[in-house]
């Protein structure tokens, strides 16, 4: 057998983590609505975090196509999750953003979620936590991530660091 580097290793890393998503966003979106899939799931994220969107730049920030985001939209809708509402700023164009409904389910898997992380990093140091969040941030080329952790770190220092 060949001997391992550390980006085979990474690698195998990710793909677990790839598949712990990948679960975690089915069973979330069998949750929400019986049928819906992991996609729409993903735009339900994203409007969370960014507020709405054009369904254009709802595809840019999920690295679609915007067809294959509108089908998405659509579903979304269907189902009571999103509503489509007038852009004021533009009058011809649309925002996609998320029903009410939809904000609830969010708030509560949140709960859930956030719960489910601090279980699985419970024995870790606060400081082992906050350089992970810190690398992977970095690694997936996010600075706006690891500059939180680096305030959440420093606003909040943890004395079994010391």
């Amino acid at each position: 057998m060949a001997q391992e580097r550390l980006e085979d290793v990474l690698h195998e890393a990710f793909t677990e983590l790839t598949l712990h998503g990948d679960i975690y966003l089915a069973d979330f979106a069998e949750t929400l609505s019986p049928g819906l899939g992991r996609g729409p799931v993903k735009a339900l994220f994203k409007l969370r975090r960014l507020g709405p969107l054009r369904v254009k730049d709802l595809a840019v920030q999920l690295r679609l196509d915007s067809t294959t985001v509108s089908r998405h939209v659509d579903d979304l809708e269907r189902r009571g999750l999103v509503v489509r509402e007038a852009d004021r700023s533009d009058g011809r164009a649309t925002l996609v953003r998320l029903s009410a409904r939809a904000v609830d389910l969010l708030d509560d898997a949140e709960v859930e979620r956030r719960g489910k992380l601090r279980d699985g990093l419970q024995d870790w140091s606060p400081s082992d936590r906050a350089t992970f969040v810190r690398l992977l941030s970095r690694f997936v080329q996010r600075d706006d991530l690891a500059a939180t952790v680096a305030a959440i770190t420093y606003a909040h220092p943890d004395p079994r660091d010391r």
